[in-house]
């Protein structure tokens, strides 16, 4: 406190105001790595460090800091989107990391909130590059050339943009899952087995079905440790769409492969009764899909029991 009490003194103010201010400015990619630039430290900042005997020089322990800083900023980020930085590739994605950082410095301890914001943002630029492709003129937004920078970064990736797109979906399916409590296991009774063709089926909190072109499932936010060191390796594409669930168990985050027509079956049961889903499912199947169908049901209907992916049956609405 200074001596008259009214806060700390003036220098100590403005140390910590030019310290924050290095940390906050983002790294320069101009060289092709990201890097710190010391010419542009506040002299008084550096003159204000100390260099021990033999140890490195203000500026650049300063600069080390510096690096280190943004460099588990970025693997925060990385860590909480894997499937978009493989899809993107790690520099273009830690170029939309800096401007995401840049617009939204970290404000808390938990590193893991520096990616609240990030998939919006992303799924803006996406949007933006598809009205662009089908010839209409984006919505200008007040920060326009922030956004503009957003889709640049994507179309400069080379990524296809509905890999991008997939696996931003995964990537927060995968969050909420994590995010999400287990509501438990349902066990039906006889008589809601019996009464399940009209019933509507509630839906885990956590519980989000997504689909996938590309092999891009492996790279969960859960398996730590996987980033690679040099050039990632290529991501293929399936022959056919795949389809995953995503949901909190009693063990921690799951990650469930179905069959594409269970998939339908979820999707509408959403938002109809179960014995109106499953029609509308087999309205739109092959005789051989039909078959398969039918042979499977059971085992599926068991599969989403024991997962935790329904809760119950919702509640009837009154009849007016």
């Amino acid at each position: 406190m200074s001596p008259g009490g009214g806060g700390p003194p003036r220098w100590l103010r403005e140390l910590q105001r030019d310290f924050t201010a290095v940390l906050r400015a983002p790294l320069d990619s101009g060289t092709g790595v990201f890097r710190e630039r010391q010419e542009r430290y506040p002299a008084r900042l550096v003159a204000e460090l100390r260099s021990g005997p033999g140890g490195p020089a203000p500026a650049e322990r300063l600069a080390l800091y510096h690096r280190q800083y943004w460099m588990r900023l970025f693997t925060a980020l990385q860590t909480s989107f894997p499937r978009v930085s493989r899809a993107m590739g790690y520099w273009h994605f830690n170029h939309l990391a800096a401007l995401h950082l840049a617009a939204r410095p970290p404000r808390h301890f938990d590193l893991d909130e520096v990616a609240r914001g990030f998939a919006a943002r992303l799924d803006r630029a996406l949007q933006r590059l598809d009205e662009a492709s089908r010839g209409r003129r984006p919505e200008r937004p007040a920060r326009e050339h922030e956004e503009d920078e957003w889709s640049r970064r994507v179309e400069l990736s080379r990524a296809p943009r509905d890999m991008v797109r997939q696996a931003l979906h995964m990537d927060e399916a995968e969050r909420h899952a994590f995010g999400s409590p287990f509501e438990g296991l349902w066990r039906p009774t006889p008589e809601e087995l019996t009464g399940l063709a009209e019933g509507r089926l509630r839906f885990a909190v956590s519980c989000t079905l997504t689909y996938e072109d590309w092999d891009l499932a492996r790279f969960s936010r859960l398996a730590g440790g996987d980033l690679d060191e040099g050039a990632p390796e290529a991501i293929r594409r399936h022959p056919s769409t795949r389809t995953w669930v995503f949901a909190r168990s009693a063990a921690g985050t799951t990650t469930t492969s179905v069959d594409p027509l269970f998939a339908r079956l979820l999707e509408r049961c959403r938002e109809l009764t179960f014995g109106q889903a499953l029609a509308a499912v087999e309205a739109g199947c092959t005789a051989a899909e039909a078959a398969r169908l039918r042979a499977n049901l059971q085992g599926w209907i068991a599969l989403a029991l024991s997962s935790g992916w329904w809760t119950g049956l919702a509640r009837a609405e009154p009849r007016a």
